[in-house]
């Protein structure tokens, strides 16, 4: 079978599996949303959830970047027994590491709300502390889970590590609706614990089935363990960048009004969709074959797979950002506006996800891009880059939190993640020459321009749709499913028209797929 369609065919997995976990995930903020609204329970439990859950990101990703081109060279047969030992010294060696962070984060949570929320006070202020107390021992979980992800990605096992995140959210959703309204936003929190430790387990058997069995020790003079040991610190500190700008954005909106905080978290959440289950699935897909290209020394293969990615992620990002923008208001009103969430809270969430919508194209590069350069054992470009455009955020907040409330923290988001991927792309085509500009741009160009067109005809057959139906719930559900009909079709038309490489792709495999069914 040809590399690219073996890529094709993990991406595959890995969509269908994001697409599940993502809707799960949907499905447990709009339980949340439904319980509580957008309320200071919320923020505090979002303001709790942000000081674990960026040492879960930062850690997890990290792990998964670091553990994949370090356990290749092992998993043929011959090589497995050492490939087991190296991992069960990172296993061993990676709990203790966390196990001290949680006692540290418990102990610290205080001082870490202080510098998270400087705006929380009194009563919320101290629940914001217990909710992140109750939270912390879930990054021991998740860390461990997202290093077994790692060992089955390098085995090409694709989806169940992909589902994993959405049976924690089940978890979560059933926490809240067994116990929300006895345990109130406690609830919440003591379900996400349950849920990250759900994540590890459901990963454990499959894990066992490739041969698999615990050892104790730490195995500190493998080469491979000491690679693990020095790489991951500046992957970590690279692999940051995101939950910084999350976490910025709870430092400024936290002097803001009530529902600020989860305001943004729910646009943040909603833009991250397409970024969670499309565009991951194509890094997470040809990450094991850039690492074995990297190791190889085959710098055609690597330039030619990142030229791909980078199609299939503008291919995806560019119109649901477009789509995303134009369509803010009703999305977040079908999804969040019940119960507690009231009219406001949608107009607040919706700002902040029509300024959030633009950096998805940004966020897609930056996911791929990373993935060349942990495959090329480059962790300090990411890290300088990425640091370089907290600063930019930094900047930008100051400058657009005034005039543009919690949205102006979307902007500079998006302003800032828009300079960290055009540094990572400018230095892969420079210094490690396996990306070209030129390539890139006639296909750009024409995803953009239909996604435009496709925009337009969206936002119109919207007006159009509640300009001639009633006004009941119903129909403002069914003239958004209508407009975001008529802008898929007109978009996958547009594309296939202009001749795009992969739209082209897609829609001669549909056509394979209907031909036997049109014969029988």
């Amino acid at each position: 079978m040809k590399k690219s369609n073996t890529i094709a065919r993990a991406a595959g997995v890995v969509l269908i599996m994001n697409l599940i976990s993502r809707v799960l995930g949907f499905g447990r903020d709009a339980v949340i949303a439904g319980q509580y609204g957008a309320s200071a329970a919320t923020d505090a439990y979002w303001v709790a959830y942000t000081i674990p859950f960026f040492l879960q990101a930062i850690f997890g990703v990290a792990f998964v970047s670091v553990m994949v081109p370090i356990f290749m060279p092992y998993i043929s047969p011959e090589k497995r027994e050492e490939g087991w030992q190296v991992a069960g010294g990172i296993v061993n060696l990676t709990a203790i590491i966390l196990l001290i962070f949680t006692i540290a984060g418990y102990l610290a949570a205080p001082w870490l709300v202080r510098l998270t929320a400087p705006g929380f006070e009194g009563e919320l202020f101290t629940l914001t502390t217990d909710l992140t107390r109750v939270m912390f021992p879930s990054i021991v979980f998740m860390g461990l889970g997202m290093l077994v992800t790692g060992i089955l990605n390098a085995f090409k096992i694709f989806g169940l590590p992909a589902f994993a995140p959405g049976a924690a959210n089940l978890v979560i959703i059933a926490a809240v609706i067994l116990f929300g309204a006895s345990y109130n936003i406690y609830a919440v929190a003591w379900g996400t614990v349950a849920g990250f430790m759900v994540f590890l387990l459901i990963q454990l058997p499959v894990l066992k089935r490739q041969g698999f069995n615990y050892r104790p020790g730490f195995n500190l003079g493998h080469p491979a363990v000491h690679r693990f040991i020095t790489s991951v610190w500046a992957v970590v500190l690279g692999m940051s960048v995101n939950q910084i700008y999350l976490a910025l954005n709870r430092v400024f909106a936290s002097n803001l009004e009530a529902g600020s905080i989860s305001a943004l978290n729910f646009a943040y959440r909603l833009m991250t969709l397409p970024l969670g289950i499309f565009i991951a699935a194509v890094a997470t897909a040809i990450f094991p074959a850039l690492a074995q290209y990297a190791g190889e020394g085959q710098r055609q293969q690597m330039a030619q797979t990142l030229q791909r990615g980078l199609r299939m992620v503008l291919l995806v990002s560019i119109p649901a950002a477009v789509g995303l923008a134009v369509l803010n208001v009703p999305l977040v009103k079908i999804l969040f506006q019940r119960g507690a969430f009231s009219a406001g809270d949608t107009l607040m969430t919706a700002d902040s996800l029509f300024y959030f919508a633009f950096g998805l194209p940004a966020l897609g590069i930056n996911l791929v891009a990373t993935r060349v350069y942990y495959a090329l054992d480059d962790v300090r470009t990411p890290l300088y880059t990425g640091m370089f455009s907290v600063l930019i955020n930094v900047i930008f907040s100051l400058l657009l939190l005034a005039p543009l409330q919690a949205a102006g923290l979307a902007l500079a988001d998006t302003l800032a993640a828009f300079t960290n991927a055009l540094l990572m792309l400018y230095f892969l085509q420079r210094k490690e020459k396996v990306f070209a500009a030129a390539q890139l741009a006639r296909p750009t160009a024409k995803i953009v321009a239909v996604s435009l067109i496709m925009g337009a005809a969206a936002l119109g057959t919207f007006v159009w749709g509640q300009a001639i139906l009633p006004s009941a719930t119903l129909y403002y559900l069914l003239s958004t499913l209508l407009a975001v009909a008529a802008g898929t079709v007109l978009f996958a038309l547009g594309m296939v028209l202009t001749r795009v490489e992969e739209a082209a792709e897609a829609y001669q495999t549909v056509i394979r797929r209907l031909k036997p069914k049109r014969q029988r």
